[in-house]
């Protein structure tokens, strides 16, 4: 085929490319004239939302419309000017007719488009006359391109119009691409992101982001509102639907694969493209090169070698744009998309899963637990509730990558890491999984180019090498991945230590344990430092058999080259070089990526196992009352288990009153909640049926309608659990839960539930925000607002379990009279689970007693009591004295409108709260996270060199990096030399060094191209040998040091690791305990956790890698030198629009990086809330709401990392544009810069390639550093924290000796700027003296006892103790030398032992004394021996069968919290601890809740017992306590109103004392007066 003939084939082909892509054009042309439709102004919608009317205005597309059809008019007239001009050249004459027609085809587009109503329709034919006016670009260049030379030299007027035409078919294009496709759209009011809202042109250019970086830079922040909405692909809501939608039935991993394959096809497809065009500058360039090596003597370059440097710019621009396109897909398409996925389905699955209580092991269950235990119990040793919350805290536990979730506490935290650990682990690979294919594709391209340089022989002598190393890297590789797995479990016992110690952080200081948990968490601590060196060592073996191969592959390949050839020429030793390393980047990523796999093929597994399992079924039938008949029921369990193997209560055949109160009691563990549980569904119905009322579902309740008449629905049901549970909100949003606002029911149900006193206490009353599981109300609060929640719903049935064991007995009476029999309440059926069977009894319709795993007795009050059943039910539940005291107990403190005065923690947070506003004070998280701007301060950096190993630490480094880079650079000029010899001309194949350094930067193995530097010519020609070793010596220094500096980073990285924990450690145990209370537990996890992972793990390779591309890019530079002082002018232009952009682009991400971490915590935080409380949000059939809330915290985390990424590609493409105009005047300047030989030019352009890599790289590196040192700053700001006081004299030894106390004119608050809650206190105690401290809530009780400990330092006056003022001596003496029991008994996990006496420093027999003396062991039938069992998670490997007693033996394990024990049995482990400390001085803030009577009257009966040579204060909450005391104080607005003993308090002022008062309205006058006079 002649020349003439294939210019023709190619313009023919042009031609019908251009009709194909017309096709679209014609079909809505015609269209449009088929449905002449007249015109409306509708407003756009679409899948991701409607657009507004200002919207809608704002949208215009006639400018790119005119010039569309300016363009294609013009460019269709110049066509037929060139081809009536050039009709004397027949061949040309009829290509340029057939170009006409292209331009008459553009002409058609252009009308249809200029046309064409619709905005998608317009901007979709603009996409088709995009690429018609691209190919007619690319037939114009190649008419031209042949013409040029002749037309230049002969007929300028034609050739100026071609360029003209060239220029308008461009222009055509550009504009075709700036049609933007819709007006904006919102969702709720937001805007959606505006990648589906621009023009082609700005979403390939990533170009719609530009707005939201000038409002970064403008404000020098961003906030969430700042960032748009998801669009329809990447919302969780749309995901999941999609989901739905497609119904598939196969694995997890092939369902994913088949739901976004036509993402995973583009994304290999693109992939597969750059393989190919990776390549492509090094083969522009040799071809440049080529033409300049054999230049024809006296005649300047024709007009082919500028076409060659015009395709320079074209191929690196192709290449870059699809590289960077493939990575943007990656996240946008495909992460994004499925983390959002997956964490929907996970979340409703949460919702719909079976709540299975005993994890796993039904064997070994079974030893755990007693017969006729519910297999689980919840912290009051009753059974579990159906949403007890475990020991770890919801989800603040920050599930980053590295935690590897198997180790972690099992149940819920695993389940939340399957959104935190294993979607996030899954989405990951999904983005970088084309690399397999990529690296394949690359393999084959960059083989056959080797084999056609250096020949088969040579480089399969280099591969063997490289097969040599490869047993080195598998053998560390696997001791890289045990490093890291042991790393993981360390992390996680740690995270363990360190949630205990501050959720126990009361007690820890209550008791001066400070140092010891000090060295507890240190040692922990220690181990994770040396399993991170392990990890770094691994890390180092592995950097240097990747540093060495390549050098080795390289070295070996060219000496057999060499050896076989003769010689080596530059064009051989460098493109073989540059594509080596490519190679060496191409294998390097398989190992990773395939540990990538595995991790996520294991968390595809795990979740596909969670979606596969069982879920709630319905398991009762519709009926009108709620009945059971011959029902047989089993807690959920979701394996088959053996019927002897779990707790079943059977053949259960009851039927409760529709709209009456029924009562089901029973002792503990017979099974009382798994039948409230089972009017919920949440039971396994092993046989028999279950008629429960069939509630509507939400939709139909229409609750935005409800009003007063139609308020309740019969159907619907209510639950109270055991364990409140809590969701961090505002009271009042508690209380709503989701329901409209009726002002009236509201204040009635506030006042039902005894909250009105609660809620003046508090600041912002109704609107004070609760943190994470109620964690700033006291028990008694968190119980109320949970009822309060039951009352104010719509619920016709309320389930209520065992709520009076909350609250004081006068509280109960209250709530019993008032709310459960009040207004509210009539009509409606109450279930109710309690011990108080005697204080129901007169309202009570029907009665249930459980017991021996079925019905005891059932049926209505009225028949028992008739058949004598009822005496005994009641003897059943309470003995004689066990009433007795119940009775007494109704002598409660407090007012009938009072809260329950839960004392310490009550007082002690409300007042905590009074100080911010708690409006803040909860929503402070995000806030705090967020609220860091701009950069990093100077000196946080400042303080990480220092803890790094100060000045001369880093000086050596910066030393060693500098010998590296000039090591590497000697290398490359050695090379020259060597190649130089043998040919001083062959320096024209310097091709693209380019390659050579394409992954450098990320390894520190940068090959900055110095060998053209103008060397000394070495004429005398030595032997291959020579350069050989002197090559490969270079090669081995520079590979021995290049590995060594990172070892010498990783160093200095440990050692500010320790420095850094230690500090934060230490101030983290002695900050103030009004700072502990206020801030979340999970930030301060946070801390310890996350952010020390970050300063462990990536804070040394961030900094080694950023300095590495920084000396890259000044090698460069300095390169650059030696070339031309122009290149260097240029590169400081171009660096200048670089750093521009790179300020742009670090504004925006910074505080995007921040919110990411932010918007993280609330997915897990909802997650974790919403798994805790699952049977209340299903009892309340609320899950639609929660899934929705969940939709929209996931799209928030979305938002932030979708940002992120798109910043990433905003400067990526901007950087890669630099470069490839970078390349091009680099060439232009060669060309026109005379003298300059080809090896000169191709170091030039060698070096002209790699400018663009090390910008961006030493940015992003730089922006990493910024990111990760944000860790640092977290922990510094934490580290440095106030403590509290340090300073102080010791006391003597036996201080104190005899326990005497002084108060004078005490006055304190908890805080400088809040008024003072003790005001001007005088009292003494004396010596072994018992006082009762008394006074309704905020009188100031608690906070007498904080100031007798210091937690509260005296504004003025003082407190003596055997007359030493207390402020006077230091804290930990004062609080190591008296003793607390507080309200909330605090026990860490371990042994019964470590509980008692944690240094080791009493004999076993005085520990075994303390427990007896305790009632803790003992042979008398009053024991509370039975231990609970334990909950799942903890190990209880000392609890055997029936009736074992847990404290006979010392080393029998306590689970954290002390949660496998009864509230009772912790009290009074409490108390032992005291009694083996022998305190002069003891405080008891005496705890009521949960301790039934007969535990209650066993504390009384110890203390009483054993504190009679210790000085006793007893704050009191029931008069009967200590009403027979030596002394009773009794307090009234922080000030002394009586002190006195019982006997001259009940007689003072003629019986008309404060004290006497409290006893007349207690309503048990009598019992006090007796206990008074000793009767």
């Amino acid at each position: 085929m002649t020349r003439n003939e294939s210019r023709f084939a190619v313009v023919v082909t042009g031609l019908a490319l251009v009709g194909l892509g017309s096709l679209p054009a014609v079909s809505g042309f015609v269209q449009r004239f088929r449905k002449r439709e007249a015109r409306q102004e509708v407003l756009y919608e679409d899948a991701d939302g409607k657009a507004t009317v200002e919207s809608q205005r704002a949208y215009s597309a006639k400018v790119p419309k005119t010039v569309i059809l300016l363009s294609a008019a013009a460019g269709f007239t110049l066509s037929i000017a060139i081809a009536l001009l050039s009709t004397n050249q027949k061949t040309s004459s009829l290509n340029d007719w057939l170009s006409t027609g292209a331009w008459g085809a553009l002409l058609f587009q252009g009308i249809t488009i200029a046309s064409s109503r619709k905005s998608v329709q317009a901007f979709d034919l603009g996409i088709y006359s995009f690429l018609s006016s691209a190919v007619l670009s690319a037939i114009l260049f190649v008419q031209g391109a042949d013409a040029s030379e002749s037309l230049w030299d002969h007929n300028r007027t034609l050739f100026v119009l071609r360029a003209i035409e060239l220029a308008l078919a461009g222009t055509l294009a550009i504009a075709s691409l700036s049609i933007p496709r819709r007006p904006d759209v919102f969702i709720d009011g937001e805007q959606v992101d505006r990648m589906f809202t621009g023009s082609a042109l700005s979403r390939f250019t990533y170009a719609w982001p530009s707005k939201i970086l000038d409002l970064a830079v403008k404000k020098r922040d961003l906030d969430l509102t700042d960032l748009n909405r998801p669009d329809h692909f990447c919302r969780a809501a749309d995901t999941s639907a999609d989901w739905k939608r497609r119904n598939y039935r196969h694995n997890l991993w092939l369902s994913v694969i088949l739901a976004h394959k036509k993402a995973f096809s583009l994304q290999w497809g693109l992939t597969l493209c750059t393989a190919f065009l990776n390549f492509s500058p090094q083969w522009v360039i040799l071809q440049l090169l080529r033409i300049l090596e054999n230049p024809e003597v006296g005649t300047s370059y024709g007009f082919g070698v500028w076409y060659w440097v015009f395709f320079l710019g074209v191929a690196m621009i192709a290449q870059s744009w699809v590289e960077a396109y493939v990575f943007w897909l990656s996240w946008s398409d495909l992460a994004i998309p499925i983390r959002a996925q997956l964490s929907a389905l996970i979340f409703e699955k949460s919702m719909r899963k079976k709540d299975v209580k005993g994890a796993g092991k039904a064997k070994e269950k079974e030893k755990a637990t007693e017969p006729g235990e519910p297999l689980v119990a919840g912290p009051t040793g009753e059974g579990a509730p159906s949403d007890a919350p475990p020991p770890e805290p919801a989800a603040e536990v920050e599930a980053e990558d590295e935690d590897d979730s198997d180790e972690l506490k099992k149940g819920k935290q695993n389940t939340v890491n399957l959104i935190g650990v294993d979607a996030k682990r899954v989405s990951d690979f999904s983005t970088y999984q084309n690399m397999f294919p990529g690296s394949l594709f690359k393999l084959i391209v960059s083989l056959t180019f080797l084999t056609n340089l250096l020949g088969w022989k040579a480089l399969l002598a280099g591969f063997s090498a490289m097969l040599a190393i490869m047993p080195v890297n598998i053998h560390f590789s696997k001791k890289y991945a045990a490093a890291q797995d042991k790393l993981m479990k360390v992390r996680d016992e740690k995270m363990g230590v360190v949630t205990e110690a501050l959720q126990g952080i009361r007690q820890i200081k209550f008791s001066a344990l400070e140092p010891e948990w000090e060295n507890k968490i240190g040692s922990v601590r220690d181990r994770e430092l040396g399993a991170v060196w392990k990890v770094f060592m691994a890390d180092t073996a592995l950097l240097a058999c990747w540093v060495t191969s390549p050098i080795l592959l390289s070295a070996i390949s060219l000496a057999v080259y060499a050896a076989l050839n003769g010689v080596l020429t530059p064009s051989v030793a460098f493109v073989s070089l540059g594509v080596f390393r490519g190679l060496e980047v191409t294998l390097s990523v398989i190992p990773e990526l395939t540990t990538d796999l595995l991790d996520a093929w294991i968390s595809i597994k795990r979740m596909q196992e969670y979606l596969d399992s069982p879920e709630v079924t319905v398991v009762s039938q519709d009926a009108e009352e709620v009945s059971f008949q011959n029902a047989s029921i089993a807690w959920p369990s979701d394996e088959a288990i053996d019927e002897e193997d779990r707790f079943v209560l059977r053949n259960i055949s009851v039927t409760f009153p529709k709209g009456e109160l029924s009562v089901i009691s029973g002792k503990t563990g017979t099974g009382k909640s798994l039948m409230l549980s089972a009017i919920l569904g949440e039971v396994d119905v092993l046989e028999g049926t279950l008629f429960v009322p069939r509630a509507p579902s939400l939709a139909d309740r229409h609750d935005d309608k409800a009003n007063k008449d139609n308020w309740i629905i019969p159907s619907a049901i209510a639950y109270v659990a055991q364990i409140p549970w809590i969701e961090n909100a505002t009271i009042k949003e508690n209380i709503l839960f989701g329901l409209p606002f009726d002002e009236e029911r509201y204040n009635k149900t506030i006042e039902v539930c005894a909250l009105k006193k609660d809620l003046e206490m508090l600041t912002d009353g109704e609107n004070t925000e609760i943190g994470q599981n109620g964690i700033n109300l006291s028990g008694g609060q968190k119980w109320r607002i949970t009822l309060a929640r039951a009352i104010y719903s719509r619920a016709g049935i309320l389930v209520l379990d065992d709520i009076f064991s909350a609250v004081d007995a006068h509280v109960g009476r209250h709530i019993f009279d008032k709310c459960l029999n009040g207004v509210l309440a009539t009509g409606r059926t109450r279930i109710l689970v309690t011990h108080h069977v005697a204080l129901c009894e007169p309202k009570t319709k029907y009665l249930v007693e459980l017991g021996d795993g079925g019905v005891l007795e059932a049926g209505s009050v009225d028949k028992l009591r008739a058949a004598g059943a009822l005496d005994q039910i009641k003897r059943h539940e309470e003995s004689p004295e066990e009433i007795e005291a119940d009775e007494s107990a109704a002598t409660a403190v407090n007012s009938d409108d009072s809260v329950d005065g839960d004392g310490e923690q009550a007082e002690a947070d409300a007042n905590a709260l009074k100080k911010v506003n708690s409006k803040t004070a909860a929503r402070k998280f995000v806030e705090d996270e967020g609220r860091e701007k701009g950069a990093v301060k100077k000196q946080i950096y400042y303080q990480y060199l220092v803890a790094s190993g100060g000045w001369s630490y880093w000086t050596v480094a910066l030393m060693v990096f500098v010998v590296v880079q000039a090591l590497n650079i000697g290398r490359s000029w050695w090379l020259k030399i060597w190649t130089g010899d043998y040919d001083e001309q062959a320096a024209h194949s310097l091709i693209s060094v380019s390659r050579e350094q394409d992954f450098a930067y990320g390894t520190g193995m940068q090959q900055t191209s110095l060998h053209t530097m103008s060397a000394p010519s070495i004429n005398s020609h030595n032997s291959l040998t020579y350069y050989l070793s002197i090559y490969v010596l270079l090669a081995f220094i520079s590979s021995i040091i290049g590995t060594l500096k990172f070892l010498y980073i990783y160093i200095g990285s440990i050692r500010a690791s320790r420095g850094l924990f230690r500090q934060l450690n230490f101030t983290i145990l002695r900050a103030p305990i009004r700072w502990l209370d206020t801030v979340p537990v999970g930030r301060i996890l946070n801390r310890f956790t996350s952010d020390f992972n970050i300063i462990d793990s990536q804070m040394a390779n961030s900094i080694s890698f950023g300095v590495n591309s920084f000396l890259n890019l000044l090698g460069v530079i300095v390169a650059g030198l030696f070339v031309s002082p122009y290149i260097v002018l240029l590169a400081g232009f171009l660096l200048f629009i670089c750093l521009y952009y790179a300020i742009r682009y670090l504004e925006g991400a910074r505080p995007v990086k921040r919110l990411e971490s932010t918007t993280k915590s609330p997915v897990f935080e909802q997650f974790g809330s919403a798994l805790s409380g699952v049977a209340t949000i299903r009892g309340f059939d609320k899950s639609e709401g929660y899934i929705k809330r969940m939709y929209r915290k996931v799209d928030e985390y979305s938002m932030a990392t979708w940002h992120l990424w798109l910043f990433n590609r905003w400067m990526g493409w901007r950087m890669s544009l630099v470069g490839s105009f970078f390349a091009s005047f680099v060439a232009i300047l060669i060309l026109i810069t005379p003298g300059i030989d080809s090896a000169l030019a191709g170091f030039a352009l060698a070096f002209a390639l790699e400018f663009s890599n090390c910008v961006m790289w030493t940015i992003r590196l730089y922006a990493n550093v910024e990111l990760n040192m944000n860790a640092a700053e977290r922990i510094v700001e934490y580290a440095s924290l106030p403590t509290e006081s340090l300073e102080g004299s010791s006391p003597p030894a036996a201080w104190p000796t005899d326990g005497c106390i002084e108060v004078n004119d005490l006055v304190v608050s908890y805080a400088p700027d809040l008024p003072p809650v003790l005001k001007g206190l005088t009292f003494s105690v004396n010596r072994n003296e018992r006082i009762g401290v008394v006074g309704r809530t905020g009188a100031g009780k608690s906070s007498l006892t904080l100031a007798l400990f210091r937690f509260l330092e005296a504004r003025s006056g003082s407190i003596h103790i055997d007359g030493i003022d207390i402020s006077t001596i230091k804290l930990h003496d004062l609080r190591s030398r008296l003793a607390i029991i507080p309200q909330d008994p605090v026990l860490f996990s371990g042994t019964v032992r470590s509980n008692l006496d944690p240094f080791n420093h009493q004999t076993d027999a005085e520990l075994r004394e303390s427990l007896e003396r305790v009632h803790l062991i003992s042979d008398s039938a009053s024991t509370s021996g039975t231990a609970t069992p334990a909950p799942e998670g903890s190990t209880t490997g000392a609890i055997q069968n029936k009736n074992t007693n847990i404290f006979k033996n010392l080393d029998s394990q306590i689970s954290e919290g002390g949660l496998n024990l009864s509230q009772g049995q912790r009290q009074l482990l409490c108390l032992a601890r005291a009694i083996v400390s022998r305190p002069r001085v003891m405080v008891l803030d005496e705890a009521t809740s949960a301790v039934d009577m007969h535990t209650d009257a066993l504390i009384q009966r110890s203390i009483r017992e054993e504190f009679t040579d210790a000085t006793l204060l007893v704050i009191a909450h029931r008069l009967s306590t200590i009403a027979d005391f030596d002394r009773i104080l009794v307090l009234s607005d922080g000030k002394v109103a009586e002190f006195g003993t019982p006997r001259e308090l009940w007689e003072k002022d003629g019986g008309s004392g404060v004290f006497r008062g409290m006893c007349e309205e207690s309503g048990e006058k009598e019992k006090l007066r007796d206990i008074v006079y000793g009767k």
